[in-house]
Parts: C-alpha cells; sequence; structure tokens
C-alpha cells in the first residue's frame, strides 16, 4: 500500500524524535560505562524496566508467532544491548556516534544486498562511501593513542560494529515481518526479559547494589523507557513509512548531534580526525536522504 502524505509526514516526525533519543541514549551510555554499574547491569535495568512497561500493553496487541519472537529479541533486543553496553566502557562517546549510527546504514545496505538482494542506488552507494570513509577515520583516530589506549579502544570500536550490524538486521526483519510497531515494541522488550534477566541474575556480574540511586535511576527511566520502549516504537513506525534503507541513514545525522554534546556534557575533546570522521558521516546522510529519482515508465 502506498503511504499517504500524511503517513508520510508522520513518518519523518517520529525519525526526528528518535534522532533526539538516541542521541541522548549516546551520552547516557556513555556516563554509565563511566560509572559504578557493568554493562550487564545496564542491560538488565534496559530489559527489566522496558518490560515492565510492556506488560502494561500486552493486552492491547497480538503477538508474532515464537520464531519472529526470538529473532527481534536476539538482534533488536539482547545482541544490541549487550555489545553496547559494554563498548560503552572501553571507547568514547565520538566513537559510538560514528560506529553506530554511523555505520548502520552501511551495514543495513550490505546485509540487505546479501540477504534480500537490493542492491543500493548510485545515490546511496555513493552516501554509503562517504559514512565508510568516516569509519576509517576514525578507526585512524584509535590508532593514533598509545598502545594500552589503542587497545581497549579498538575492542570497544569492534563492539559498536557489531552492535550496529545487529541492529541493521533487526531494522530488515522489521520489514521482513511488518507486524504493527506497537506489537514489535512488545515482542522484543519482552522477548529479551524473559531470557536475558534470569540469565543476569544467576550468572553475570553485578555492581548494582553499590551503585548510587541518582545512577541506577537515571538509567532505568532513559534505557528502560524512552530507549527500548519509546524509541523503538517511533522507530518501528518510521521504518514502516519510510523504509528501513532511508531510515538508517538518517540516523547518521545522530553522530554530530551527539559527539558535539559530549565535548561540555562528558568532557570528551574532539580530535581532527574525529571531526573529520563525524563531518564525512553527516555528510553521507544528507546525501543519503535525498530522494531517489523515480524510474522511467
Amino acid at each position: 500500500m502506498t503511504p499517504t502524505p500524511s503517513s508520510h509526514r508522520a513518518g519523518w516526525i517520529a525519525v526526528a524524535a528518535t534522532i533526539c533519543i538516541w542521541t541522548g541514549f549516546i551520552l547516557v551510555s556513555r556516563a554509565g560505562g563511566k560509572g559504578l554499574l557493568t554493562g550487564w547491569d545496564v542491560a538488565a535495568l534496559r530489559f527489566g524496566v522496558g518490560g515492565l512497561v510492556a506488560l502494561f500493553f500486552l493486552s492491547r496487541v497480538s503477538l508474532p508467532p515464537l520464531k519472529v519472537i526470538a529473532l527481534f529479541s536476539v538482534f533488536g533486543g539482547i545482541g544490541y544491548a549487550v555489545t553496547v553496553y559494554t563498548a560503552f566502557r572501553l571507547a568514547p562517546a565520538a566513537h559510538a556516534s560514528v560506529l553506530m549510527p554511523g555505520a548502520l546504514p552501511f551495514a543495513t545496505a550490505v546485509i540487505a544486498w546479501l540477504w534480500l538482494r537490493q542492491a543500493p542506488s548510485r545515490v546511496q552507494r555513493l552516501a554509503l562511501g562517504l559514512v565508510f570513509a568516516g569509519i576509517v577515520l576514525t578507526a585512524a583516530d584509535t590508532l593514533s593513542h598509545g598502545a594500552q589506549i589503542t587497545g581497549l579502544q579498538l575492542a570497544g570500536d569492534a563492539l559498536f560494529l557489531c552492535g550496529s550490524s545487529a541492529w541493521a538486521t533487526f531494522t530488515l526483519l522489521l520489514r521482513r515481518y511488518p507486524i504493527p510497531p506497537l506489537a514489535a515494541t512488545v515482542a522484543t522488550t519482552l522477548g529479551s526479559a524473559v531470557v536475558y534477566l534470569p540469565i543476569w541474575w544467576l550468572f553475570l556480574p553485578s555492581t548494582l547494589g553499590q551503585a548510587p540511586a541518582a545512577e541506577i535511576a537515571m538509567q532505568a527511566v532513559y534505557q528502560g523507557v524512552l530507549v527500548v520502549f519509546v524509541a523503538m516504537l517511533l522507530y518501528t513506525f518510521a521504518v514502516r513509512q519510510l523504509g528501513p534503507q532511508t531510515v538508517a541513514l538518517l540516523m547518521a545525522v545522530v553522530p554530530g548531534l551527539s559527539a558535539l554534546a559530549a565535548v561540555p556534557v562528558l568532557g570528551e575533546p574532539l580530535s581532527l580526525l574525529s571531526l573529520a570522521g563525524l563531518a564525512a558521516v553527516t555528510a553521507g546522510a544528507v546525501l543519503g536522504a535525498r530522494p531517489a529519482p523515480k524510474a522511467a515508465n
């Protein structure tokens, strides 16, 4: 069904709100990475609080088959959260900005080509080339540091890329299984909570008992409500209205916003290489957001 002008406009509003929440997500998650909570704890707060919110809506949705819930939970839930929250303890916010939302269009395009045989257009290839240049510049920034810092940051950078790939797969799964946004959000959140929380409680290291209440509350509200539920609801709606590759490319404006905000908020200065990488991925986002030309009849 062809989207109406009003639904198309609603998709743009949804993706703009998602960009704002994702920008804050990078800042809040990096602050958590510098705090007492482990990455396992932050993921537990994400799924625990988000799961409680999702339970409120459970009676209002029809859940997809168990296979779809499992796929959503593996890629859009547990796989994404575990990798990125660990990475935030190792690498700065500027690297997260480039290698998660920045690498997302690149990962989405590659996976779409390999899995769905959807080759990117010429304009999209140019945009993806700029995004790739930004990723290379970020890697060069990591390699310019001392050996000990470089090793930790490279591990963090690799985990950010893994998280970006997991979210790219989730983005394409949303198109493959086009269920309503609320149902997709509830299924992903509850599925992740049911699997992850018992494992965290029984086996994973935790400092939840030692962390300040303010730190726990900040991560619980932002990760468990705004990120895992509100942003995912908006994101799934935007994907349905605008398409996965368009949304993924638009999300690449997050790097510049979050990295610049990290300077005053987190005290993490930007190097020239980081600035160049941010400029490249932002240019790729602007180019990729342009509407593709219509094919001749």
